[in-house]
């Protein structure tokens, strides 16, 4: 399994900087997850990450233990972005999308 790791402060998601994004080859499956590692305000929430594609959403994966694997009808994609969303008893938060770039 590879790990691309993504902090979340509030409503911010971005790459972790420790993390490598280089190097990653379209059309796994399977493999490549994603890991968050989630600000306070994301406590108590049933989150799910969702995977997009020049502005819809392809489909979605829940994130539980913080972490949730990018499911194999995105990994085809040339490019593709990631979300996520948070619900806890009718408190709702959501992020920015943050591109995930593969080889061919």
């Amino acid at each position: 399994m590879r790990v691309l790791n993504f902090n979340v402060n509030g409503q911010k998601l971005q790459r972790d900087h420790e993390s490598d994004f280089t190097g990653i080859i379209q059309g796994s499956k399977g493999y490549l997850q994603c890991g968050f590692n989630l600000s306070r305000e994301w406590d108590g929430c049933k989150v799910a990450a969702s995977f997009w594609r020049f502005d819809q959403e392809i489909d979605a994966a829940p994130v539980i233990g913080g972490n949730c694997t990018i499911p194999d009808s995105v990994t085809d994609y040339r490019e593709f972005e990631v979300s996520l969303v948070g619900v806890h008893k009718g408190y709702r938060i959501t992020t920015n999308r943050v591109k995930i770039e593969q080889e061919v």
